[in-house]
């Protein structure tokens, strides 16, 4: 499992708790074999949040774009508030404000950064059904040869 998921899911919580769930939201990871880069993408038509473990929250809106002036582990009622600001045409305001889980998923981060990363995104054929399988770092893979998962992430 990725790290960043549970502070992906509560920033998702927040935002339809206050009725204003995004379109989509994408969890992913990014690894360049020089950096790992974890990431969580959160879209409303012309507005879009991008989370990153490296940069922290970015927005593109039609008025404004950029850095959020938000704390890179920013609570998710920080996040709420930047979204509704943003869709008002709004610059978002400046947040310190912490998720109270921010030193688990910084540490959580830190050693996944520091794990062996998993081989580069393939696709096998799937011998029950004769489609492929993409593998995914992080994901459950059941290799058609020896039966066992790989549970690399």
């Amino acid at each position: 499992m990725l790290p960043h998921l549970p502070y992906a899911d509560a920033v998702h919580a927040a935002l339809v708790d206050a009725g204003i769930a995004p379109d989509t939201l994408t969890a992913s990871a990014s690894d360049s074999g020089v950096s790992r880069e974890l990431i969580a993408v959160f879209s409303w038509g012309d507005i879009t949040l991008r989370w990153s473990s490296d940069t922290g929250w970015r927005h593109e809106a039609p008025h404004c774009g950029g850095r959020l002036p938000l704390n890179q582990f920013a609570a998710p009622a920080a996040v709420v508030t930047a979204v509704v600001l943003l869709a008002d045409g709004h610059p978002p305001v400046a947040c310190r404000e912490r998720w109270a889980e921010a030193r688990s998923l910084a540490v959580a981060i830190g050693d996944w950064e520091q794990s062996p990363s998993c081989p580069p995104l393939q696709t096998r054929p799937r011998r029950d059904r004769g489609s492929t399988i993409a593998r995914v770092s992080g994901s459950v893979f059941w290799s058609p040869r020896r039966g066992e998962p790989d549970l690399c992430g």
